[in-house]
Parts: C-alpha cells; structure tokens; sequence
C-alpha cells in the first residue's frame, strides 16, 4: 500500500503544477507547451496511480492507459463520460509530439481545463478507493 501512497503524493504533485500552468493567463507559444507537457505528464501519473490501484486492490494488471481507463469505468472510478475525456487525454498525448504544426497545439490547450478536471476528478475516487478497507 506504500506504493500506492507514493503514486497518489506524485499525482497530486503533478496536478498542482498543471494547475499552475492553467492559472497562467496570455501564454506565450513556449509557456503553452510547457502547460500540455505538463498535462501529459499529470495523465502519466494518475493513470500509473490507478494501475497500481488496480493490481493491488482489485487483483487486475492493466499494462497501457487504454487498459487502466476502461478498468476504472468498470469498477465505477471513471463514469462513461470521464472515461471518454481520459482517452481523450490519451490521445491528446500521442499529438502531442505534432505540435510542430501549430493547430494541434492550440487544439490540445483548448481542452486542458476539462482534462484537468477530470484528472482531479479520477485521483479523487483513487484515494477514496485507496483509504478504504486499510
């Protein structure tokens, strides 16, 4: 359970620096990469929580996100609608090393609150399933 506990401080580290970057109003064009990478890597944490959440509590291994999103829908972490923004999260972060062309990039930040809201949303109902029966 160590591990889990570690997964979650790392999610909600993460979140708070991608809250941070959202808080940030008239990006320049660098400050709004570093916001998506940063979304990136806070959907890396909170899908690796719940792998790890699932392999421990529920006795299921998921080894991609897709697998993890799906597993969290099913055991009621995720309903359908946030299960459909976290793929669109997952998809999100295979664009994003298109970013070159400069609409992908503006497409990804149009959506990064909602994502980020989800990502709350999903390490909320981890932690309520990680305090339970310890």
């Amino acid at each position: 359970m160590a591990q889990v506990s570690i997964r979650i401080a790392d999610a909600e580290a993460a979140l708070a620096t991608l809250n941070e970057a959202i808080g940030k109003s008239g990006r320049s064009l660098l400050e709004r990469d570093g916001m998506i990478q940063r979304l990136i890597y806070t959907f890396e944490a909170v899908w690796k929580t719940s792998q790890q959440l699932l392999a421990e509590r529920e006795g299921i291994a998921v080894a991609s996100p897709n697998s993890g999103i799906r597993s969290s829908r099913r055991l009621g972490w995720l309903s359908d609608e946030d299960a459909r923004t976290a793929f669109d999260i997952g998809s999100a972060r295979y664009l994003a090393v298109h970013m070159y062309r400069g609409e992908i990039g503006d497409q990804i930040e149009e959506h990064v609150p909602a994502h980020a809201a989800l990502l709350y949303r999903w390490l909320d109902a981890l932690k309520v399933r990680a305090a339970s029966d310890t």
